[in-house]
């Protein structure tokens, strides 16, 4: 799992499919399981009880790290 928490955009941002990580945060392309990386599970800040699993493509992801 990879922690970039500082660079994820917020999630009010994001689609519903970005929020669940099944597209990139960044670039919303659909993400396959075999290559996603796991960006860790966030408590969402405007519902605190709340939590979105971001994920991002692997490009994305390198490029943020």
């Amino acid at each position: 799992m990879t922690h970039l928490t500082s660079t994820l955009p917020s999630p009010a941002q994001l689609g519903d499919e970005q929020l669940r990580g099944a597209e990139c945060v960044w670039c919303g392309r659909c993400l396959a399981t075999e290559t996603a990386v796991d960006l860790g599970v966030h408590p969402d800040p405007q519902c605190p009880w709340a939590s979105w699993f971001p994920r991002a493509c692997p490009g994305c992801a390198e490029a943020r790290t």
